[in-house]
């Protein structure tokens, strides 16, 4: 038990948690393996919704993501940090407002040719 303790201390001071320094899942590309994610669902325009929890400091983002399969090159994705008393608040209605009321995130796709980069407002999910 000692060494869980221990371990689970080092875990919490390790740099990717330190003001310091920042976790990954601040910095592109993101990995799915890194996060626990609970799928919310999809919106009326065609957006998929999900809640992914980073595995390593506890933040929570919201994923927005479309992709039009009758278009090349439509994927599009929108990341931003929702503040643990919101997360109950983001549903399928109300996920596209809140990525672009955020003041900053990510975003990234076959559209933006990127996988994945830094955002700031005014956001547009289009």
């Amino acid at each position: 038990m000692k060494f869980v303790k221990r371990a689970l201390h080092y875990f919490a001071e390790s740099p990717k948690t330190t003001a310091q320094h920042s976790c990954y899942c601040m910095k592109p590309p993101f990995r799915f393996e890194d996060y626990d994610i609970a799928e919310i669902g999809e919106d009326s325009y065609g957006g998929k919704i999900s809640l992914s929890t980073c595995k390593c400091c506890g933040t929570i983002w919201l994923m927005y993501s479309i992709e039009w399969p009758h278009y090349s090159r439509s994927g599009r994705w929108w990341r931003v940090k929702v503040a643990a008393e919101n997360e109950r608040s983001v549903s399928a209605a109300t996920a596209k407002e809140f990525v672009e009321s955020a003041a900053d995130g990510f975003a990234g796709g076959s559209f933006f040719n990127s996988q994945g980069h830094a955002i700031t407002a005014p956001i547009n999910v289009a």
